[in-house]
């Protein structure tokens, strides 16, 4: 099939209560996640398809790295590499690139959709700057009852050795949310948002018993030793959200600012600037052959909202 063009054109996927809208031309982006026609993903503005903004969407995929890329710069298999600087204002390069592309979409049915990604830095200076690696990104997009499933998958298609790794970056409404997940630590990081050091997680970013995010402290930060778990709770909306993640998203990125009517809670498999940080332990970034294949899926199972004891707990400020 050939590669989506119009971002007007969504795929839409159902299973019992829950519906998916995918929009494979901006960034293969999850548009619209609903039970009951109650979104569960914050909510996409017409404007951001009509733009090909992925990262207004209510999610969106991270391929072939998370993060950010300290000064769009790095070196790799003895070579200096210099990226687009793709978000803004920022110095870094973030997210990889396939958030900024169109995908193809595979295959489609009722509850499942493939899209895909071939990225070739051949094509064009332009295409070396996103990326200077070619690559084939995967999407797998699988609905039922109760879960929606999402698998991300990045082959190297190079003939050299390939850095490669993948997140989601989901955002969800705060008002009236709850969050629990337990985290071993976390990564502090300096002004300009980049790592400094591993620490003991902070009391305004513990969230091992559900606290509403209204009381946590702002933090865009990477946490690790998370288990692969959390839940987000909106009790007024009778809505429970529980996502599980494969061992390879290894890290989680939170990010919440006083700001912002959103939050994201986001499986990641390295850390922040992984690329430029061969030197530290457990860093998370994986070094593909030519050929190899890096895959891992995320699953968020919706259910009704816990009640008692579950819930009489998450009422409290920073303690």
């Amino acid at each position: 099939m050939a590669a989506a063009s119009n971002p007007s054109v969504l795929v839409e996927l159902a299973a019992g209560d829950l519906a998916v809208r995918i929009a494979p031309a901006v960034g293969g982006a999850i548009a619209g996640f609903s039970r009951a026609g109650v979104p569960l993903l914050r909510e996409t503005p017409a404007a951001a398809l009509a733009d090909r903004r992925a990262g207004l969407c209510g999610s969106y995929a991270m391929i072939p790295y998370s993060n950010r890329i300290a000064d769009a710069s790095f070196r790799f298999g003895g070579e200096a590499f210099r990226l687009a600087r793709n978000f803004g204002d920022s110095p870094h390069s973030l997210h990889g690139n396939g958030w900024q592309r169109a995908w193809e979409v595979a295959a489609a049915r009722a509850d499942f959709v493939t899209l895909t990604l071939d990225h070739d830095p051949a094509e064009s200076p332009a295409r070396a700057a996103e990326w200077p690696f070619a690559y084939r990104g995967e999407q797998h997009f699988s609905l039922g009852l109760a879960t929606l499933s999402v698998t991300l998958v990045v082959e190297n298609r190079d003939g050299r050795p390939m850095p490669a790794g993948f997140g989601l970056h989901p955002y969800f409404d705060r008002a009236g949310a709850h969050l629990s997940f337990a985290a071993e630590r976390v990564w502090q990081s300096d002004a300009r948002l980049l790592p400094t050091g591993r620490s003991a997680v902070p009391v305004g970013w513990d969230c091992r018993a559900l606290r509403p995010v209204d009381d946590v402290s702002a933090v865009d930060h990477c946490f690790e030793g998370w288990g692969g778990t959390a839940e987000i709770v909106y009790p007024e909306r009778n809505i429970l959200i529980s996502i599980s993640a494969d061992p390879v998203f290894s890290k989680l990125v939170v990010f919440r600012a006083d700001e912002r009517s959103f939050f994201a809670v986001e499986p990641v498999s390295h850390m922040v600037d992984a690329v430029n940080r061969g030197d530290t332990a457990d860093n998370g970034l994986k070094t593909l052959a030519p050929g190899e294949r890096l895959c891992g899926t995320i699953r968020f199972t919706v259910a009704d909202a816990p009640e008692g004891p579950a819930m009489a707990g998450s009422t409290g400020g920073n303690r």
